[in-house]
């Protein structure tokens, strides 16, 4: 099996169960909804802490779906048929990484525009705040994909992917927050460009996709031989 293979049969079955990631999407625009009936409709409060909602939000919103990437597969057999196919565990969880990113991650960056303009953002630093997404959510899910391998097979697994990723994941948030706040920022004298942080968010993505295939696959060979 090739990695494209993976990939379509990844992608057709968390297709067919879409209602989570339309749950995942739902939650938030919930959170971020609800920033601004707790801080008031003041706009200059909305858009100082713009950014950091929708970072919030975002990160919050991917976190328990974690604990479910391989849990299903392991239980019926379908890793173990991979692992003996020959096709090398590591283009399974690459290929379960990116159609969890199509499903997932591409629905909350089509609704930016929108919670940007209920926060009171300007639209005219979408693209470095959809960059900035697109990098942070990537390596977020990279992290949580070695996350749910690694913990595959243990009790609480939830609790011990939340403890994994949540301090790892911090870079990523302040990066993603900074990079938001540079570009939404009309003083840009003050303050490092948002290109800086991008690069940063990008170097931190590149560090994990060498990782998440090896560390994925040496943590799906240890639950399938413990099995």
């Amino acid at each position: 099996m090739s990695l494209l293979v993976l990939f379509r049969r990844e992608f057709a079955l968390g297709w067919h169960t879409s209602t989570d990631s339309l749950a995942q999407a739902g939650f938030f625009i919930l959170i971020a909804a609800l920033f601004p009936l707790s801080l008031g409709p003041g706009p200059d409060l909305l858009q100082q802490l713009g950014i950091s909602i929708i970072w919030i939000a975002a990160v919050l919103s991917a976190l328990p779906g974690f604990d479910r990437l391989f849990d299903a597969d392991y239980r019926t057999g379908w890793c173990e048929q991979v692992a003996l196919s020959g096709a090398g565990l590591w283009q399974y969880v690459m290929a379960k990484a990116v159609s969890w990113y199509c499903l997932t991650v591409l629905p909350l960056l089509l609704m930016t525009p929108v919670m940007m303009l209920i926060l009171n953002l300007p639209l005219s630093c979408l693209g470095d705040v959809l960059a900035s997404l697109a990098l942070g959510m990537m390596a977020l899910l990279l992290l949580g994909t070695i996350s749910a391998a690694i913990t595959l097979g243990a009790r609480k697994t939830a609790l011990l992917v939340a403890l994994i990723i949540l301090p790892l994941s911090v870079p990523i948030l302040i990066f993603g927050v900074l990079a938001g706040d540079a570009a939404c920022t009309n003083d840009t004298a003050l303050q490092t460009p948002a290109h800086v942080y991008l690069l940063l968010l990008g170097a931190f993505t590149a560090v994990l996709l060498v990782l998440t295939p090896l560390a994925g696959q040496a943590g799906l060979s240890a639950a399938l031989e413990e099995r």
